[in-house]
């Protein structure tokens, strides 16, 4: 059952193009950071922890074992979603370069995985409910950059609005302008939105599929 409604003021209307950047810039950033944290973790502890074990404090292995394997696990993970998450930055990119943040929610409806703290749900599911009192049908959204598994999934801010570039049929990029996160969503049921994305203007698919939103992400 759909619950946590909430809403929010529209703040200023924030620029796509400018965004565009900014998007690109915290990707890489994260998944830099992610990277050089955990091979630090994984190939710098031990050494540290030989030299330290020669110096007679044996007791390091209990602390530097842990690290060791959070590093290794926490890298490997890195870079298995690395691919997706340059992927999922190349449709926000070009789904921002073609519409513009021309659609603000103030309420949402949180659906699958509502009641995430920890972890990462199989699939995150809302209801965006627009000012003109319009509600978009259920949409599947992926965060960028994700954040990390001991944190709440959702995108913070989220309850309090955001803005939507795209075209509800296929898909759209959502900016929570509260934390300044973004999010990639996509029609849940998206057999169920075929025939209104067959019936849609020429202009509108071929703008759809320029920003690579015809075909299925998430």
């Amino acid at each position: 059952m759909p619950h946590n409604i909430q809403g929010a003021q529209a703040p200023g209307i924030p620029e796509a193009a400018t965004l565009r950047g900014k998007l690109t810039t915290r990707m890489w950033w994260t998944a830099s950071r992610n990277t050089a944290i955990y091979a630090l973790m994984a190939f710098g502890v031990p050494p540290l922890g030989a030299a330290a074990n020669r110096a007679g404090m044996s007791w390091i292995f209990i602390i530097g074992g842990p690290m060791i394997l959070v590093g290794i696990f926490g890298l490997v993970a890195t870079l298995r979603t690395l691919a997706g998450a340059v992927l999922l930055t190349r449709i926000c990119r070009k789904t921002l370069a073609l519409y513009a943040f021309d659609t603000f929610c103030p309420q949402i409806t949180k659906v699958d995985g509502a009641q995430a703290t920890r972890g990462r749900p199989k699939i995150m599911t809302l209801r965006l409910h627009t000012e003109e009192d319009h509600e978009w049908p259920v949409m599947r959204i992926n965060p960028l950059p994700r954040r990390g598994p001991w944190c709440n999934p959702w995108p913070e801010g989220i309850e309090k609005g955001v803005y939507i570039a795209g075209d509800e049929p296929f898909g759209a990029v959502g900016y929570v302008p509260s934390s300044r996160t973004f999010f990639l969503m996509q029609p849940n049921d998206w057999e169920g939105a075929a025939h209104e994305r067959k019936s849609a203007a020429p202009d509108r698919v071929t703008r759809a599929q320029h920003a690579g939103l015809t075909r299925r992400i998430i």
